[in-house]
Protein backbone atom coordinates (compact mmCIF):
# COMPACT_ATOMS: atom_id res chain seq x y z
CA UNK A 1 0.00 0.00 0.00
CA UNK A 2 2.82 2.55 1.02
CA UNK A 3 4.73 2.12 -2.61
CA UNK A 4 0.96 2.68 -3.99
CA UNK A 5 0.69 5.66 -2.23
CA UNK A 6 4.27 7.09 -2.78
CA UNK A 7 2.96 6.73 -6.59
CA UNK A 8 0.26 9.39 -6.26
CA UNK A 9 2.19 12.43 -6.74
CA UNK A 10 3.30 10.89 -9.69
CA UNK A 11 0.23 10.25 -11.33
CA UNK A 12 -1.38 13.27 -10.39
CA UNK A 13 1.20 15.08 -12.02
CA UNK A 14 1.32 13.01 -15.28
CA UNK A 15 -2.69 13.45 -15.54
CA UNK A 16 -2.01 17.43 -14.92
CA UNK A 17 0.86 17.29 -17.75
CA UNK A 18 -1.36 15.30 -20.15
CA UNK A 19 -4.40 17.49 -19.90
CA UNK A 20 -2.52 20.75 -20.54
CA UNK A 21 -0.47 18.80 -23.18
CA UNK A 22 -3.91 18.21 -24.54
CA UNK A 23 -5.30 21.65 -23.78
CA UNK A 24 -2.32 23.28 -25.58
CA UNK A 25 -2.28 20.98 -28.50
CA UNK A 26 -5.89 22.02 -29.63
CA UNK A 27 -6.24 23.19 -33.20
CA UNK A 28 -5.35 26.81 -33.54
CA UNK A 29 -7.86 29.17 -34.69
CA UNK A 30 -7.63 31.07 -38.06
CA UNK A 31 -8.92 33.90 -40.16
CA UNK A 32 -9.83 37.51 -37.56
CA UNK A 33 -9.96 36.20 -34.02
CA UNK A 34 -11.61 38.69 -31.53
CA UNK A 35 -12.02 38.01 -27.49
CA UNK A 36 -13.20 40.13 -24.84
CA UNK A 37 -9.57 42.02 -25.05
CA UNK A 38 -10.29 43.77 -28.35
CA UNK A 39 -11.59 46.77 -29.26
CA UNK A 40 -14.09 46.09 -31.35
CA UNK A 41 -15.53 43.13 -29.60
CA UNK A 42 -19.06 44.79 -28.15
CA UNK A 43 -19.57 45.56 -32.14
CA UNK A 44 -19.03 42.83 -33.56
CA UNK A 45 -21.03 40.28 -31.27
CA UNK A 46 -24.02 41.95 -31.79
CA UNK A 47 -26.64 41.04 -34.47
CA UNK A 48 -29.59 43.05 -36.15
CA UNK A 49 -32.04 42.78 -33.27
CA UNK A 50 -30.22 44.76 -30.17
CA UNK A 51 -32.53 43.49 -28.22
CA UNK A 52 -31.85 39.85 -28.21
CA UNK A 53 -28.34 40.18 -28.63
CA UNK A 54 -27.26 43.13 -26.18
CA UNK A 55 -26.73 39.65 -23.63
CA UNK A 56 -24.76 37.64 -25.67
CA UNK A 57 -21.23 37.17 -25.13
CA UNK A 58 -19.11 35.09 -27.01
CA UNK A 59 -16.27 33.20 -25.77
CA UNK A 60 -14.14 33.77 -29.42
CA UNK A 61 -15.12 35.36 -32.50
CA UNK A 62 -13.61 33.60 -35.87
CA UNK A 63 -14.15 35.67 -38.55
CA UNK A 64 -13.29 32.69 -41.42
CA UNK A 65 -12.11 33.96 -44.67
CA UNK A 66 -11.95 30.36 -45.71
CA UNK A 67 -13.30 27.13 -45.52
CA UNK A 68 -9.89 25.68 -43.54
CA UNK A 69 -10.87 28.47 -41.41
CA UNK A 70 -14.31 26.99 -40.58
CA UNK A 71 -12.94 23.65 -40.06
CA UNK A 72 -10.04 24.92 -37.80
CA UNK A 73 -12.46 26.80 -35.44
CA UNK A 74 -14.73 23.79 -35.08
CA UNK A 75 -12.05 21.39 -34.17
CA UNK A 76 -11.20 24.12 -31.61
CA UNK A 77 -14.41 24.02 -30.15
CA UNK A 78 -14.64 20.41 -30.34
CA UNK A 79 -11.35 20.04 -28.39
CA UNK A 80 -11.97 23.08 -25.66
CA UNK A 81 -15.85 21.47 -25.39
CA UNK A 82 -17.57 24.79 -25.86
CA UNK A 83 -20.35 24.94 -27.92
CA UNK A 84 -20.72 26.29 -31.49
CA UNK A 85 -22.59 29.22 -32.81
CA UNK A 86 -22.32 29.93 -37.18
CA UNK A 87 -23.40 33.28 -38.31
CA UNK A 88 -23.52 34.94 -42.00
CA UNK A 89 -25.91 38.25 -41.95
CA UNK A 90 -26.59 38.04 -38.43
CA UNK A 91 -30.45 38.70 -39.13
CA UNK A 92 -31.90 35.81 -36.80
CA UNK A 93 -33.96 37.70 -35.21
CA UNK A 94 -33.77 36.02 -31.87
CA UNK A 95 -29.89 35.78 -32.22
CA UNK A 96 -29.32 32.49 -32.08
CA UNK A 97 -26.70 32.82 -34.20
CA UNK A 98 -24.64 33.95 -31.33
CA UNK A 99 -24.55 33.11 -27.49
CA UNK A 100 -22.30 33.64 -24.45
CA UNK A 101 -19.65 31.57 -23.63
CA UNK A 102 -19.55 30.16 -27.31
CA UNK A 103 -17.23 29.99 -30.24
CA UNK A 104 -18.88 32.49 -32.88
CA UNK A 105 -18.26 31.33 -35.72
CA UNK A 106 -19.19 34.14 -38.77
CA UNK A 107 -18.26 33.97 -42.08
CA UNK A 108 -19.87 37.34 -43.31
CA UNK A 109 -16.43 37.88 -45.05
CA UNK A 110 -16.67 34.85 -47.02
CA UNK A 111 -18.01 36.78 -50.49
CA UNK A 112 -16.44 35.11 -53.23
CA UNK A 113 -18.85 34.27 -56.53
CA UNK A 114 -18.17 33.23 -59.81
CA UNK A 115 -21.06 33.09 -62.77
CA UNK A 116 -20.99 31.08 -65.51
CA UNK A 117 -23.09 33.15 -67.85
CA UNK A 118 -23.53 30.29 -70.51
CA UNK A 119 -25.01 27.66 -67.69
CA UNK A 120 -26.62 30.35 -65.96
CA UNK A 121 -24.82 29.10 -62.66
CA UNK A 122 -23.77 31.04 -60.06
CA UNK A 123 -20.81 29.19 -57.01
CA UNK A 124 -21.36 31.91 -53.82
CA UNK A 125 -19.61 32.20 -50.32
CA UNK A 126 -21.93 32.41 -47.74
CA UNK A 127 -21.06 35.89 -46.29
CA UNK A 128 -22.87 37.06 -49.65
CA UNK A 129 -25.67 38.94 -48.06
CA UNK A 130 -28.67 39.29 -50.58
CA UNK A 131 -28.41 42.79 -51.57
CA UNK A 132 -24.42 42.62 -52.73
CA UNK A 133 -25.63 39.32 -54.66
CA UNK A 134 -28.07 41.17 -56.45
CA UNK A 135 -26.29 43.68 -57.37
CA UNK A 136 -23.17 41.73 -58.66
CA UNK A 137 -25.77 39.15 -61.19
CA UNK A 138 -27.80 42.03 -61.98
CA UNK A 139 -23.71 43.21 -63.54
CA UNK A 140 -24.42 39.88 -65.58
CA UNK A 141 -27.74 40.86 -66.62
CA UNK A 142 -29.35 37.79 -63.98
CA UNK A 143 -30.25 37.78 -60.65
CA UNK A 144 -31.26 35.60 -57.72
CA UNK A 145 -34.05 33.40 -56.18
CA UNK A 146 -33.58 35.71 -53.39
CA UNK A 147 -35.31 37.87 -50.61
CA UNK A 148 -36.47 41.30 -50.12
CA UNK A 149 -33.67 42.49 -46.88
CA UNK A 150 -30.43 43.14 -48.51
CA UNK A 151 -28.75 42.35 -45.37
CA UNK A 152 -29.69 38.85 -44.98
CA UNK A 153 -26.91 36.49 -45.69
CA UNK A 154 -27.69 34.15 -49.32
CA UNK A 155 -26.71 30.97 -46.61
CA UNK A 156 -29.21 31.67 -44.05
CA UNK A 157 -32.05 33.08 -46.88
CA UNK A 158 -31.53 29.36 -48.56
CA UNK A 159 -31.13 27.05 -45.42
CA UNK A 160 -34.58 28.60 -44.53
CA UNK A 161 -36.26 28.05 -47.51
CA UNK A 162 -36.28 31.79 -48.84
CA UNK A 163 -38.93 33.46 -50.05
CA UNK A 164 -38.80 36.57 -52.26
CA UNK A 165 -39.83 38.02 -55.62
CA UNK A 166 -39.38 35.14 -58.01
CA UNK A 167 -41.24 33.03 -55.38
CA UNK A 168 -44.12 33.06 -57.91
CA UNK A 169 -42.09 32.40 -60.89
CA UNK A 170 -39.11 30.07 -59.98
CA UNK A 171 -39.96 28.43 -56.53
CA UNK A 172 -38.43 29.24 -53.01
CA UNK A 173 -34.34 30.28 -53.00
CA UNK A 174 -33.92 26.47 -52.15
CA UNK A 175 -35.76 25.33 -55.05
CA UNK A 176 -32.83 27.20 -57.50
CA UNK A 177 -30.13 25.31 -54.79
CA UNK A 178 -27.66 22.67 -56.98
CA UNK A 179 -25.49 21.94 -54.56
CA UNK A 180 -23.92 23.08 -51.15
CA UNK A 181 -20.26 22.17 -49.40
CA UNK A 182 -20.84 22.24 -45.22
CA UNK A 183 -18.05 21.79 -42.95
CA UNK A 184 -19.51 18.91 -40.42
CA UNK A 185 -19.72 18.45 -36.73
CA UNK A 186 -16.15 16.61 -37.09
CA UNK A 187 -14.58 19.25 -38.85
CA UNK A 188 -15.07 17.28 -42.03
CA UNK A 189 -15.90 19.28 -45.34
CA UNK A 190 -18.62 17.80 -47.27
CA UNK A 191 -19.93 18.20 -50.66
CA UNK A 192 -24.15 17.90 -50.99
CA UNK A 193 -25.82 17.33 -54.26
CA UNK A 194 -29.28 16.04 -54.66
CA UNK A 195 -28.24 12.46 -56.45
CA UNK A 196 -24.45 12.13 -54.48
CA UNK A 197 -23.80 10.03 -50.73
CA UNK A 198 -24.81 13.23 -48.85
CA UNK A 199 -28.12 13.87 -50.58
CA UNK A 200 -30.04 13.65 -47.24
CA UNK A 201 -27.56 16.31 -46.06
CA UNK A 202 -28.94 18.16 -49.09
CA UNK A 203 -32.31 17.96 -48.67
CA UNK A 204 -32.12 19.05 -45.07
CA UNK A 205 -30.19 22.12 -45.91
CA UNK A 206 -32.80 22.94 -48.31
CA UNK A 207 -35.33 24.22 -45.67
CA UNK A 208 -33.80 22.96 -42.53
CA UNK A 209 -32.65 25.79 -41.13
CA UNK A 210 -29.13 27.43 -40.31
CA UNK A 211 -26.57 25.92 -37.42
CA UNK A 212 -28.23 22.50 -37.22
CA UNK A 213 -26.70 20.34 -39.33
CA UNK A 214 -22.93 22.01 -40.15
CA UNK A 215 -21.06 25.33 -41.23
CA UNK A 216 -21.65 26.07 -45.14
CA UNK A 217 -18.80 27.40 -46.92
CA UNK A 218 -19.81 27.40 -50.44
CA UNK A 219 -23.30 27.66 -52.87
CA UNK A 220 -24.12 26.62 -56.26
CA UNK A 221 -27.39 27.75 -57.36
CA UNK A 222 -29.30 28.64 -60.57
CA UNK A 223 -29.50 31.91 -61.39
CA UNK A 224 -32.47 33.80 -64.16
CA UNK A 225 -32.16 36.75 -66.74
CA UNK A 226 -33.00 39.75 -64.48
CA UNK A 227 -35.89 40.85 -66.62
CA UNK A 228 -37.98 44.38 -66.71
CA UNK A 229 -40.76 44.56 -64.93
CA UNK A 230 -43.43 46.81 -63.36
CA UNK A 231 -43.14 48.02 -60.21
CA UNK A 232 -46.55 49.04 -58.09
CA UNK A 233 -47.14 51.11 -55.08
CA UNK A 234 -50.70 51.55 -53.72
CA UNK A 235 -51.49 53.30 -50.45
CA UNK A 236 -53.99 54.26 -48.03
CA UNK A 237 -54.58 56.08 -45.06
CA UNK A 238 -56.61 54.53 -42.28
CA UNK A 239 -59.75 56.66 -43.51
CA UNK A 240 -60.11 54.19 -46.09
CA UNK A 241 -62.36 50.82 -46.50
CA UNK A 242 -58.89 48.69 -44.58
CA UNK A 243 -61.40 45.15 -44.62
CA UNK A 244 -62.07 45.96 -48.34
CA UNK A 245 -58.54 46.27 -48.97
CA UNK A 246 -57.23 43.29 -47.72
CA UNK A 247 -60.02 40.95 -49.09
CA UNK A 248 -59.47 42.36 -52.09
CA UNK A 249 -55.52 41.84 -52.13
CA UNK A 250 -56.46 37.92 -50.84
CA UNK A 251 -59.06 37.49 -53.92
CA UNK A 252 -56.46 39.43 -56.16
CA UNK A 253 -52.91 37.87 -55.60
CA UNK A 254 -53.40 34.59 -54.04
CA UNK A 255 -53.61 32.15 -57.16
CA UNK A 256 -51.57 30.74 -59.61
CA UNK A 257 -51.11 33.74 -61.66
CA UNK A 258 -47.24 34.23 -61.95
CA UNK A 259 -47.07 37.78 -63.18
CA UNK A 260 -47.68 38.85 -60.15
CA UNK A 261 -46.04 38.88 -56.83
CA UNK A 262 -47.08 41.45 -53.80
CA UNK A 263 -46.65 42.57 -50.32
CA UNK A 264 -49.55 43.59 -48.56
CA UNK A 265 -48.07 46.12 -45.53
CA UNK A 266 -50.39 46.84 -42.77
CA UNK A 267 -48.97 49.33 -40.00
CA UNK A 268 -50.90 50.04 -37.23
CA UNK A 269 -53.28 53.22 -37.32
CA UNK A 270 -50.98 55.60 -34.91
CA UNK A 271 -48.32 54.58 -37.36
CA UNK A 272 -46.47 58.24 -38.36
CA UNK A 273 -47.01 57.88 -42.34
CA UNK A 274 -45.59 61.46 -42.94
CA UNK A 275 -42.20 61.00 -40.95
CA UNK A 276 -41.75 58.04 -42.76
CA UNK A 277 -43.56 58.81 -45.41
CA UNK A 278 -44.93 55.82 -46.12
CA UNK A 279 -48.83 55.17 -46.17
CA UNK A 280 -49.79 52.56 -43.59
CA UNK A 281 -51.94 50.28 -45.66
CA UNK A 282 -50.08 49.49 -49.28
CA UNK A 283 -50.32 46.96 -51.48
CA UNK A 284 -47.12 46.73 -53.33
CA UNK A 285 -45.41 44.44 -55.93
CA UNK A 286 -43.60 42.89 -59.44
CA UNK A 287 -45.59 42.63 -62.45
CA UNK A 288 -44.05 40.52 -65.63
CA UNK A 289 -45.96 43.05 -68.29
CA UNK A 290 -45.91 46.64 -69.14
CA UNK A 291 -47.68 49.54 -66.82
CA UNK A 292 -50.12 49.84 -68.98
CA UNK A 293 -51.36 45.94 -68.18
CA UNK A 294 -50.82 46.51 -64.48
CA UNK A 295 -52.64 49.57 -64.17
CA UNK A 296 -55.30 47.97 -66.38
CA UNK A 297 -55.93 44.88 -64.63
CA UNK A 298 -55.23 46.61 -60.72
CA UNK A 299 -58.20 48.90 -61.80
CA UNK A 300 -60.51 47.24 -58.70
CA UNK A 301 -57.55 48.92 -56.27
CA UNK A 302 -57.56 52.46 -58.01
CA UNK A 303 -61.46 52.46 -57.58
CA UNK A 304 -61.39 51.30 -53.64
CA UNK A 305 -61.34 54.19 -51.35
CA UNK A 306 -58.61 57.24 -52.45
CA UNK A 307 -55.57 56.02 -52.76
CA UNK A 308 -53.27 58.20 -51.83
CA UNK A 309 -49.96 56.54 -53.08
CA UNK A 310 -50.84 55.60 -56.94
CA UNK A 311 -47.26 54.45 -58.42
CA UNK A 312 -47.48 51.88 -61.32
CA UNK A 313 -43.62 52.68 -63.46
CA UNK A 314 -41.94 50.73 -65.57
CA UNK A 315 -38.45 49.68 -63.59
CA UNK A 316 -35.24 47.55 -64.39
CA UNK A 317 -34.92 44.56 -61.53
CA UNK A 318 -32.57 46.44 -59.67
CA UNK A 319 -34.57 49.53 -59.37
CA UNK A 320 -38.04 46.92 -58.25
CA UNK A 321 -35.68 45.06 -55.72
CA UNK A 322 -34.43 48.28 -53.95
CA UNK A 323 -38.09 49.82 -54.30
CA UNK A 324 -39.70 46.26 -52.44
CA UNK A 325 -37.57 46.90 -49.62
CA UNK A 326 -37.48 50.77 -49.11
CA UNK A 327 -41.41 50.92 -49.09
CA UNK A 328 -41.44 48.60 -45.89
CA UNK A 329 -38.32 49.31 -44.58
CA UNK A 330 -38.86 51.00 -40.94
CA UNK A 331 -36.12 51.14 -38.25
CA UNK A 332 -36.03 53.78 -35.54
CA UNK A 333 -32.99 53.66 -34.58
CA UNK A 334 -29.54 52.25 -35.81
CA UNK A 335 -29.80 49.53 -32.78
CA UNK A 336 -33.35 48.73 -33.12
CA UNK A 337 -35.13 46.38 -30.38
CA UNK A 338 -37.68 44.24 -32.00
CA UNK A 339 -39.71 41.22 -31.76
CA UNK A 340 -40.57 38.86 -34.74
CA UNK A 341 -42.77 36.24 -35.34
CA UNK A 342 -44.99 34.98 -38.36
CA UNK A 343 -47.49 32.29 -39.41
CA UNK A 344 -48.60 30.74 -42.38
CA UNK A 345 -51.97 31.36 -44.11
CA UNK A 346 -53.18 28.17 -45.83
CA UNK A 347 -56.63 29.59 -46.64
CA UNK A 348 -57.63 32.68 -47.54
CA UNK A 349 -58.88 35.04 -44.48
CA UNK A 350 -62.45 34.82 -43.94
CA UNK A 351 -64.17 38.48 -43.38
CA UNK A 352 -64.24 37.53 -39.13
CA UNK A 353 -60.41 37.35 -39.36
CA UNK A 354 -59.71 40.16 -41.54
CA UNK A 355 -62.14 41.87 -39.39
CA UNK A 356 -59.82 40.87 -35.67
CA UNK A 357 -56.72 41.84 -37.59
CA UNK A 358 -58.21 45.36 -38.63
CA UNK A 359 -59.28 45.66 -35.21
CA UNK A 360 -56.24 44.75 -33.51
CA UNK A 361 -54.07 47.46 -35.92
CA UNK A 362 -56.42 49.67 -35.40
CA UNK A 363 -56.24 49.67 -31.49
CA UNK A 364 -52.54 48.97 -31.32
CA UNK A 365 -50.76 50.74 -28.66
CA UNK A 366 -47.69 50.27 -30.40
CA UNK A 367 -47.59 52.64 -33.54
CA UNK A 368 -44.83 49.58 -34.85
CA UNK A 369 -46.81 46.93 -34.82
CA UNK A 370 -46.90 45.58 -38.41
CA UNK A 371 -48.29 42.84 -40.54
CA UNK A 372 -47.00 42.47 -43.95
CA UNK A 373 -48.37 39.50 -46.03
CA UNK A 374 -45.71 37.88 -48.70
CA UNK A 375 -47.62 35.92 -51.60
CA UNK A 376 -46.99 32.56 -52.17
CA UNK A 377 -48.28 29.74 -54.72
CA UNK A 378 -47.51 29.65 -58.51
CA UNK A 379 -44.15 27.67 -58.30
CA UNK A 380 -43.49 26.89 -54.66
CA UNK A 381 -46.55 24.58 -54.40
CA UNK A 382 -45.23 22.85 -57.56
CA UNK A 383 -43.64 20.26 -54.93
CA UNK A 384 -44.72 18.34 -52.87
CA UNK A 385 -44.37 19.19 -48.79
CA UNK A 386 -41.37 16.29 -48.50
CA UNK A 387 -39.54 17.26 -51.47
CA UNK A 388 -37.09 19.58 -49.32
CA UNK A 389 -37.44 20.08 -45.57
CA UNK A 390 -39.41 23.57 -46.22
CA UNK A 391 -42.55 22.07 -45.55
CA UNK A 392 -45.28 24.92 -46.37
CA UNK A 393 -45.91 23.74 -50.47
CA UNK A 394 -49.13 24.42 -49.93
CA UNK A 395 -49.34 28.06 -48.19
CA UNK A 396 -51.09 31.00 -49.96
CA UNK A 397 -49.39 33.57 -48.22
CA UNK A 398 -46.89 34.04 -45.29
CA UNK A 399 -47.40 36.55 -42.69
CA UNK A 400 -45.12 38.31 -40.76
CA UNK A 401 -45.85 40.34 -37.42
CA UNK A 402 -43.63 42.72 -36.06
CA UNK A 403 -43.07 45.51 -33.52
CA UNK A 404 -40.52 47.61 -32.22
CA UNK A 405 -39.59 49.97 -29.59
CA UNK A 406 -37.57 52.92 -28.22
CA UNK A 407 -37.73 52.41 -24.87
CA UNK A 408 -36.73 49.19 -22.95
CA UNK A 409 -39.77 49.75 -19.96
CA UNK A 410 -42.29 48.98 -23.69
CA UNK A 411 -40.98 46.28 -24.44
CA UNK A 412 -43.19 43.90 -22.35
CA UNK A 413 -46.11 45.63 -23.12
CA UNK A 414 -45.78 45.51 -27.23
CA UNK A 415 -44.48 42.06 -26.92
CA UNK A 416 -47.29 40.95 -25.44
CA UNK A 417 -49.45 42.84 -28.37
CA UNK A 418 -48.14 41.22 -30.94
CA UNK A 419 -48.35 37.86 -29.08
CA UNK A 420 -52.05 38.31 -28.40
CA UNK A 421 -52.05 39.31 -32.26
CA UNK A 422 -50.80 36.13 -32.95
CA UNK A 423 -52.75 34.02 -31.07
CA UNK A 424 -55.95 35.48 -32.25
CA UNK A 425 -55.01 34.46 -35.66
CA UNK A 426 -53.98 31.10 -34.60
CA UNK A 427 -57.38 29.53 -36.35
CA UNK A 428 -57.05 30.78 -39.59
CA UNK A 429 -52.79 29.90 -39.97
CA UNK A 430 -50.48 27.58 -39.85
CA UNK A 431 -47.11 27.02 -38.18
CA UNK A 432 -44.02 29.84 -38.80
CA UNK A 433 -41.39 30.06 -40.86
CA UNK A 434 -37.80 29.18 -39.71
CA UNK A 435 -36.49 32.25 -41.02
CA UNK A 436 -38.86 34.12 -38.83
CA UNK A 437 -38.73 31.99 -35.60
CA UNK A 438 -40.53 33.03 -31.90
CA UNK A 439 -39.22 31.89 -28.34
CA UNK A 440 -42.68 31.60 -27.58
CA UNK A 441 -43.75 28.84 -29.83
CA UNK A 442 -43.45 25.71 -27.35
CA UNK A 443 -43.90 23.07 -30.38
CA UNK A 444 -41.63 24.41 -32.52
CA UNK A 445 -40.02 21.46 -33.98
CA UNK A 446 -43.91 20.67 -35.78
CA UNK A 447 -44.43 24.79 -36.11
CA UNK A 448 -41.05 25.26 -38.59
CA UNK A 449 -40.80 21.91 -40.06
CA UNK A 450 -44.38 19.96 -40.21
CA UNK A 451 -44.27 16.59 -41.23
CA UNK A 452 -40.78 16.46 -42.08
CA UNK A 453 -39.19 16.33 -38.18
CA UNK A 454 -38.61 12.85 -38.65
CA UNK A 455 -36.61 12.83 -40.95
CA UNK A 456 -34.83 15.85 -39.86
CA UNK A 457 -33.95 14.83 -36.92
CA UNK A 458 -32.92 11.31 -38.04
CA UNK A 459 -30.45 13.34 -40.31
CA UNK A 460 -29.45 15.24 -37.39
CA UNK A 461 -28.21 12.07 -35.78
CA UNK A 462 -26.11 11.30 -38.60
CA UNK A 463 -24.38 14.17 -38.98
CA UNK A 464 -24.13 15.38 -35.32
CA UNK A 465 -24.97 12.92 -33.09
CA UNK A 466 -23.51 14.57 -30.43
CA UNK A 467 -25.56 17.97 -30.94
CA UNK A 468 -22.57 20.14 -31.43
CA UNK A 469 -24.46 22.39 -33.29
CA UNK A 470 -27.35 23.27 -30.65
CA UNK A 471 -29.03 26.46 -29.60
CA UNK A 472 -32.83 27.21 -27.93
CA UNK A 473 -34.72 25.88 -31.23
CA UNK A 474 -32.36 23.67 -32.35
CA UNK A 475 -33.18 20.32 -34.44
CA UNK A 476 -32.09 17.56 -31.71
CA UNK A 477 -30.24 14.17 -32.83
CA UNK A 478 -33.31 11.78 -33.31
CA UNK A 479 -32.84 8.76 -30.10
CA UNK A 480 -31.29 5.59 -30.66
CA UNK A 481 -34.41 3.59 -30.51
CA UNK A 482 -35.96 5.54 -33.72
CA UNK A 483 -36.16 4.02 -36.88
CA UNK A 484 -34.62 6.04 -39.47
Amino acid sequence: MKKWTSLLPLLFLFLWFSSSYAIDNCPKLTGQILTKNNTDYNQSRLDSNYYTSKNKFPDVIVYCKTAQDVQNAIQYARCKKLPVRARSGGHNHLSYSTGTGVVLIDVSRMKKIIVNKDKQIAVVEPGMTGGELYRRLYADGFTQAGGTCSGVGISGLILSGGMGPLARKQGMACDSLLSIDVVDAKGQLLHATKDNAYKDLFWASCGGGGNNFGIVTSIQLKVYPADKVTWFNLGWDWNQPVEQIISLWQTFFLNDDKRWYSHLDLWAKTFPAQKFHQQPIKVIGIFWGTPEEAKRELTPFLKLGHPVTQIIEAANWQKAILELEDAVKVYTTSKPEYKSSGAFVMQNFPPQAIHDLASRLNNATSPFLNVVFFSLGGATNEHATNDTAYFYRRAKSFAVYSTQWLKTADATKYIHEIDSLRVNLLPYTQGDYIGNQDSEIKDYLTAYYGNNVHQLRCIKRKYDPTNLFHFEQGIPPAPADWRC
